[in-house]
């Protein structure tokens, strides 16, 4: 192929780069009016810790490197005060406690810290939509390449965790960016192809603990490269051609091993080349919030046995150690692996094996194989759905005409096309058998990864362009897009509870997901703007509010009574809450009693404990509980389990 000109090349450049900009104003942007979601709170918290203190007791079962990129420009904020480590809390690693006081009881200008992360974590995906266009461009020709990047920028999903402090679309970015510089190094050895390999390698790992999954997937493109006939160029210095089988299975894999090597370099420097999570020299330490004997399962989870609910909750079953716990705990005991890397990495295998959650009406533990394709197919636009379906139409409608003057020489062959996109291929399918397997249904973010290889294959729809019909296909494609557009622009600035119009939005959508799908706690600004609106009407009626997140109603100076959970937002609180005629506002997860001991119809057992409960508890029903940080989990439960069998 004759390279485009220069002016060209140049100006594809700058609309690239206007693109790129405009998706992470769009993703950053929406911060004043998202509260703060669930998991922002204990994410954004650990990370300011990790730079601050070199410390890694708090929330080392999610990725370092997202929460080390959005706590950066907090961490060059003057203002911002972090809890004295004296506190019991920071030496108990209470990441949700010690959260709660940095945000919200030190008088911390949040708004700024939370618009700062969030705009950080946006150039993750302002790294991914690149991709997404070279990809699509490199595969599909300049056409597919543009197509491409318009369903990337303008993707709910990608906007939706581009505005979030959270870990989920940095590993999106850096597993395409790993398989990516990985392909590249198979098949032309330079020492900034290996560099940007075992950079991308590196930062795979530290995105999410499920980063390793990138191991597995390199072991089988070396593979798949050892079974091509191409020549390998070895150009780390003189630069050689290897053509026997032999030397290009030995050559690509001694350059493996060292990115591998670098890739741990990279993880031990994370963590300051310390094995120890916690600083003990900076302050005292006790544990991490569940023992190691818990997350290798070796013991069952301390379930607080003081709570008269305590029946109803459904205990974990018997620890039975497998062979992955057996390997950290090896890992461990040798200290091959920085010790909060290892217990992050056992926290995240332990609890992802069962956990609450809800779809379509019903209640598991253990997921449903339907959970995230479902998901999927409700919450991406329906004008990409579309276009997928064409783009694949149209990849074998170009192979198989003779004579096609394909704007890519890959697409001659369609065994060469599929050689080619094969990083691109198999995480997209291997992805998506975890995701059917997968017994941790909470919510349609954890497929976020699926989302730039479905585009790039959405775009190979620009190769009906070739067809007699170009005009039409044109106006097709532009239509699609512009809907697609259109969708977007429609949902902001909640992208997170996007679906599909065709299902009725997001105002049907309780219906069938909850949590992060739909609910993650982010609305509490508009409900601030609603409770004005509803005083200036002259409406005194009462607001009860039953809140899922990590917000604070208290902080958010919300003028309502809680009742019937008790996330976070500890302080002063009537229990049982005094519960009489007026409005309930109750967020769609706990609308569904996601996490709650008691769901379904209410019976004889649930009576007789109510009854019992109120008599034991009519004496506070007058006065007010105090929830002092250090003793919050000394409160009564016999109170609050009043409050969520009426609830229920």
């Amino acid at each position: 192929m004759v390279p485009p000109p220069r002016r060209h090349r140049l100006s594809e450049s700058l609309f690239v780069g206007l693109a790129l900009l405009l998706y992470w104003v769009m993703a950053a942007s929406t911060s004043p009016r998202m509260g703060v979601t669930a998991d922002e709170v204990v994410h954004l918290t650990g990370c300011y810790s990790y730079w601050k203190f070199n410390d890694y007791r708090l929330h080392p079962e999610n990725g370092t490197l997202p929460m080390r990129v959005a706590a950066l420009p907090v961490v060059a904020m003057d203002d911002v005060k972090f809890p004295a480590l004296t506190e019991p809390t920071w030496i108990n690693s209470k990441v949700n406690l010690i959260g709660e006081i940095f945000f919200y009881r030190l008088g911390n200008p949040l708004a700024e810290m939370l618009q700062r992360g969030r705009a950080a974590i946006a150039l993750f995906g302002v790294l991914t939509c690149w991709l997404t266009w070279r990809w699509a461009r490199s595969l599909f020709g300049r056409a597919a390449g543009w197509l491409a990047l318009a369903l990337a920028v303008f993707c709910p999903a990608l906007l939706a965790h581009g505005g979030l402090i959270t870990s989920d679309l940095a590993f999106t970015t850096c597993a395409l960016a790993a398989l990516t510089t990985v392909w590249r190094l198979l098949h032309r050895a330079t020492w900034w192809r290996l560099l940007a390999a075992t950079a991308a390698c590196g930062a795979c790992f530290l995105s999410k603990m499920s980063g390793s999954i990138i191991v597995p997937l390199i072991a089988v493109l070396w593979l798949l490269r050892a079974l091509r006939p191409a020549p390998f160029v070895l150009a780390l210095g003189r630069a050689r051609w290897l053509r026997r089988r032999a030397h290009i299975l030995l050559a690509t894999l001694g350059v493996l091993v060292i990115a591998a090597a670098g890739s741990l370099v990279l993880v031990w420097a994370n963590y300051g080349f310390r094995y120890e999570g916690p600083n003990r020299a900076g302050s005292a330490f006790t544990d991490y919030y569940f023992p190691w004997a818990v997350v290798l399962d070796q013991e069952k989870v301390p379930w607080n046995d003081s709570s008269s609910l305590s029946a109803f909750t459904p205990a974990f079953r018997t620890p039975q150690p497998t062979g992955i716990t057996k390997l950290v705990g090896f890992l461990r005991d040798h200290r091959l692996l920085p010790e909060a890397y290892l217990w992050g990495f056992a926290h995240t295998y332990k609890f992802a094996k069962e956990r609450p959650a809800y779809f379509l009406g019903e209640y598991r533990k253990t997921g449903w194989p339907l959970f995230f394709p479902v998901a999927f197919l409700m919450k991406t636009t329906l004008p990409a759905l579309l276009l997928f379906g064409a783009g694949l139409a149209a990849i074998l409608w170009a192979a198989r005409r003779p004579g096609f003057a394909a704007p890519s020489k890959w697409l001659r062959c369609r065994r060469s096309l599929a050689y080619r996109a094969a990083p691109l291929i198999l995480f997209f399918v291997v992805y998506w058998i975890m995701a059917v397997k997968m017994t941790l249904n909470l919510g349609h973010r954890h497929i976020l990864p699926v989302y730039p290889a479905f585009y790039v294959f959405a775009a190979a729809s620009a190769l009906w362009l070739a067809c007699r019909a170009a005009r039409l296909v044109a106006l097709g494609l532009g239509l699609a897009v512009v809907l697609h557009a259109f969708d977007s622009v429609m949902a902001r600035p909640f992208y997170l509870s996007y679906f599909q119009p065709l299902t009725g939005g997001p105002e049907k959508a309780y219906h069938y997901f909850v949590e992060s799908s739909l609910d993650w706690g982010q609305g509490l600004p508009d409900m601030k703007t609603w409770l004005a609106e509803k005083k200036q009407r002259g409406d005194s009626r009462p607001v009860f509010l039953t809140y899922f997140g990590a917000d604070s109603p208290r902080y958010s100076g919300l003028e309502v009574t809680r009742f019937g959970d008790e996330m976070n937002d500890s302080g002063e609180r009537f229990f049982p809450a005094q519960v009489r005629g007026g409005w309930f506002a109750i967020s769609a997860t706990y609308f569904h009693c996601t996490f709650l001991p008691m769901r379904g119809t209410w019976a004889e057992a649930q009576e007789t404990l109510y009854w019992q409960l109120v008599q034991r508890v009519s004496a506070l029903s007058a006065r007010p509980v105090e929830r002092t940080v250090e003793a919050q989990t000394q409160m009564s439960r016999d109170a609050m389990d009043i409050e969520l069998l009426q609830f229920a």
